[in-house]
């Protein structure tokens, strides 16, 4: 195994951890760490790759727990959205634009820290809407995680619901990025090699982050999910004002 190769496992590993406790942030803790020695192609190929296999994984452990009713309209509505989120970047600088998101992200992050909680009384309008921000994101800045996240997290769901219901709708769009991916002929398919170093990386990932689940309390769960939000939103500004 080379040097690369090992990076690649141990960054997975690390990654595959962490969204195996919370439901997501595979792609936002190794994404930037694997641009550090990979191209930005390659990293989305094994970075998709990856998730879908974690994901598979964790919605067989957490089979039972999931509420359709929520994943399916939003999923559905994410679609929809990402058609504009893909065309503003046509008329908006897009490092403005994620710079903007990525400080939003952050105060969002911040209010949720000090348990404000925003009453919703249409629970399935706010679910398509957050789904149609999703989606928005995701085709602007693939910044599609948090607020999905955000959402759960202020309707107060039990760490088990919340991640069950996140990784179905990660893997959803995993599936959908997959095929767009194909069709496209974006896929790198020669990063498949690398991946095979990946998949180890995603079994221990998932399995040390089972165990850790079932240790975790309600209130620990949700700092470390706020924390990985807030690192996702501090990577994103950060990337841009670093380019300036």
């Amino acid at each position: 195994m080379d040097l690369i190769s090992s990076n690649i496992f141990l960054i997975v590993l690390f990654s595959s951890f962490i969204q195996s406790i919370t439901g997501f942030g595979f792609a936002v803790v190794g994404t930037p760490l694997l641009l550090f020695f990979m191209e930005p192609k390659q990293v989305v190929s094994l970075m998709v790759f990856g998730a879908l296999i974690l994901n598979l994984m964790v919605i067989y452990k957490t089979r039972g727990k999931s509420d359709p009713k929520v994943i399916w309209p939003m999923f559905i509505a994410s679609l929809i959205g990402i058609v504009p989120g893909v065309y503003i970047l046509k008329v908006v600088d897009a490092s403005n634009l994620k710079l903007c998101i990525g400080i939003l992200i952050l105060l969002v992050s911040l209010f949720m820290a000090s348990n404000y909680v925003m009453t919703i009384k249409r629970e399935k309008l706010a679910t398509v809407l957050v789904g149609i921000v999703s989606g928005f994101m995701g085709g602007a800045t693939s910044l599609s995680g948090p607020p999905v996240a955000l959402f759960l997290m202020n309707q107060q769901q039990d760490k088990e619901a919340f991640r069950a219901n996140l990784v179905r709708y990660f893997c959803l769009g995993n599936i959908a990025t997959l095929l767009v991916m194909y069709f496209m002929e974006t896929m790198e398919l020669g990063v498949l090699r690398q991946g095979l170093y990946a998949i180890p990386g995603v079994l221990l990932g998932v399995w040390v982050g089972e165990k850790a689940f079932a240790k975790v309390s309600p209130k620990l769960f949700k700092w470390i999910t706020l924390g990985v939000i807030f690192f996702c939103g501090t990577i994103s500004v950060t990337s841009e004002l670093i380019k300036r």
